[in-house]
């Protein structure tokens, strides 16, 4: 009791291990890393499309830009740019530049100027303590802030912060807000976004979305829909300065006018970013992205829903524990380590689908930490069972030594479920043949000998005994010193049709064996080996007996009596080297057509009331 206790504290100190190694995984960012590779390959491999063009464009300062104007670029270029821009009806314009301090002759004008233009948005920067255009006003000011993923790629929008719960002004709206909320306005349309936000209308991203680990989820996050590639236009000054860009282009657009140039490092990774196979093409400009997240918050404006969504994460760790706990269980339950294989191996396949069905349909699903625990589960169910069956594997040799076939071995793995109980063979009652056999005169023989010759002699027999045995499918259960008991039945269930016709064939080939061993015998001058051999089928009792230090395959019964009492049957009455003597029990499931018979007639056997009918094969 106190084993079978002790043993299932041990089991589940593995689980409670393999558990905490995934909980490890989970927490210290693996699985997320993991996760966020298949988040981008998706996103990269199907990109949510518009079907319209981009309501943004970006107009870019570019590396012949920088040639042509200089750097810091003069703020009267940016100037003319915005005016040009207001011209052709732009709905709102962000300067995505810090110009908390102007450059060039134009930085006066442009600061005047950018203040009284109801269209133009300044940015500052919360986390580096940058702020905006002097005297700006609050409601044109927006923070250019981003939350940058730790393998550094931008995937999700702050659309905003929660002002109310923290008292804040009014400036610390997002650019995208802002832009969304500029184009709304001077276009006479409603603006609500916003409050969408506040009453929880649209699902943001929390800590544990999707396959984050415990993310910074403040404020109003939710993922950047970032579409195919090429989708936002984007202009050089150059473009604008010099009139190069028709005025259909610009209207009723919403402008970002940010650095494009490399060599300006303003550039970020995006999810499709390492999937690029061209290196200019590797990371997109903040004015870019801005773009993007505009796009996507015009949508939701009109009442689109979000593109990329993720589920309850409780309701998704209550799935994968259930996913996990289910392979588990089912990996416990399943015998076969190769049958549970197949079993995971088909469950990761469908869990594959499932994921990537989701994420067609919109949802991003963790696939990583049900991976990992389905796999580390059930590797620590196969260890234990691979452990058990070696010690199933050395108690079937030390039980059944090496004296069955190849085929009966074979059997007896695949059936060890259904034979060993508990690490033993249990009391089981089958329907086998016995052959018991003795050598004749052996003591007489052993006088004439020392023992090393004596067991030399005896095992010239025997290897050729026990292999012609093995081959038809029986076992020796154990050496009688001068003889053998073998089974034919056992601890594989026959027929007695199949385990009689087993034990006749093998008692003929055995005094086959004798005689051709003869010739060689008589050549040496040694004393010729003849065996007495008894048959009989019926039913035992077959199992594990002993204890620890010692334990038997014991075959137990009348039937193995009688086999014994046939072998010593009329000791002197021996026809040949190797009399064969067998009941009438044998011999009605065996093909008696194949041999030739001398009845003995009914015979009393010692320790048995009842005669048994004896036949001797000729």
């Amino acid at each position: 009791m106190l084993k079978k206790f002790l043993k299932k504290i041990i089991n589940t100190s593995f689980y409670i291990v393999a558990l905490g190694g995934c909980t490890f995984i989970g927490l210290s960012g693996v699985s997320q890393n993991i996760d966020l590779l298949i988040f981008d390959s998706l996103k990269t491999r199907f990109p949510k499309k518009y079907l319209y063009d981009s309501p943004s464009i970006v107009i870019g300062i570019s590396e012949s830009d920088i040639e042509k104007y200089g750097w810091p670029i003069d703020d009267k270029y940016l100037l003319q740019t915005i005016q040009k821009l207001d011209k052709a009806e732009s709905s709102s314009i962000v300067l995505d530049l810090y110009r908390n301090v102007g450059v060039g002759e134009g930085a006066k004008s442009l600061a005047n100027y950018s203040r009284s233009n109801k269209k133009v948005i300044s940015i500052f920067n919360v986390a580096e303590s940058i702020p905006s255009i002097p005297k700006f006003p609050l409601n044109r000011m927006a923070f250019n802030d981003m939350p940058i993923d730790t393998d550094n790629v931008i995937r999700r929008d702050l659309v905003g912060v929660d002002r109310k719960k923290y008292n804040l002004s009014e400036e610390f709206v997002s650019v995208p807000m802002r832009m969304i909320e500029i184009r709304q306005l001077l276009n006479k349309k409603n603006f609500d976004l916003e409050d969408k936000f506040y009453k929880k209308e649209i699902p943001l991203i929390k800590n544990f979305s999707g396959g984050y680990t415990n993310v910074d989820a403040n404020g109003f996050q939710i993922f950047i829909n970032y579409p195919e590639k090429n989708y936002i236009p984007i202009y050089s000054l150059a473009d604008i300065l010099e009139d190069k860009i028709s005025s259909e282009k610009l209207k009723n657009k919403m402008v970002v006018i940010g650095a494009t140039a490399p060599s300006l490092k303003d550039v970020f990774a995006i999810p499709s970013s390492r999937f690029e196979t061209d290196s200019k093409s590797l990371l997109i400009s903040g004015a870019e992205i801005h773009a993007h997240r505009a796009n996507q918050l015009l949508e939701l404006q009109n009442n689109s829903p979000l593109k990329i969504n993720t589920i309850n994460p409780l309701m998704e760790l209550i799935g994968i524990i259930f996913y996990v706990s289910l392979i588990s269980i089912f990996i416990e339950k399943t015998k076969k380590i190769s049958t549970g294989f197949i079993v995971v191996l088909t469950s990761l396949g469908f869990l594959s689908l499932l994921i990537y069905f989701a994420f067609i349909n919109g949802y991003w699903i963790e696939f990583a930490l049900p991976v990992i625990g389905a796999i580390a589960f059930s590797s620590i169910s196969w260890l234990r069972k691979a452990s058990e069956q070696q010690k199933q594997k050395a108690l079937m040799q030390k039980l059944l030594g090496q004296t069955t076939s190849p085929e009966v071995a074979e059997e007896l793995w695949n059936q060890k479920d259904s034979l060993l109980e508990n690490g033993r063979f249990p009391g089981t009652e089958l329907p086998v043949t016995i052959l018991f056999s003795d050598t004749v005169s052996f003591s007489s023989v052993s006088e004439n000998m020392n023992p090393t010759e004596l067991l030399d002699w005896l095992n010239r027999g025997m290897e050729k005994f026990v292999k012609i045995i093995s081959e038809n499918g029986g076992m020796v259960n154990k050496f009688t010193g001068d003889g053998f008991l073998a089974v034919f039945g056992a601890p594989v269930k026959k027929t007695y049709e199949q385990s009689s016709n087993e034990a006749i064939k093998t008692a003929m080939e055995i005094r086959g064996a004798i005689e051709n061993l003869k010739k060689d015998l008589e050549a040496e001058g040694l004393p010729l080996i003849k065996l007495r051999i008894g048959i009989h089928s019926g039913k035992i009792i077959t199992g594990s007996m002993g204890g620890s230090e010692k334990i038997e395959y014991a075959l137990i019964g009348d039937s193995v009596n009688v086999a014994a009492r046939l072998e010593s049957l009329n000791k002197e009455n021996m026809k040949n080297n190797c009399r064969i003597l067998v009941s009438k029990e044998s011999l009605n499931f065996a093909n008696s057509s194949d041999f030739n018979l001398e009845e003995w007639g009914p015979c009393k056997v010692k320790g048995r009331e009842s005669l048994v009918e004896v036949f001797e094969i000729i």
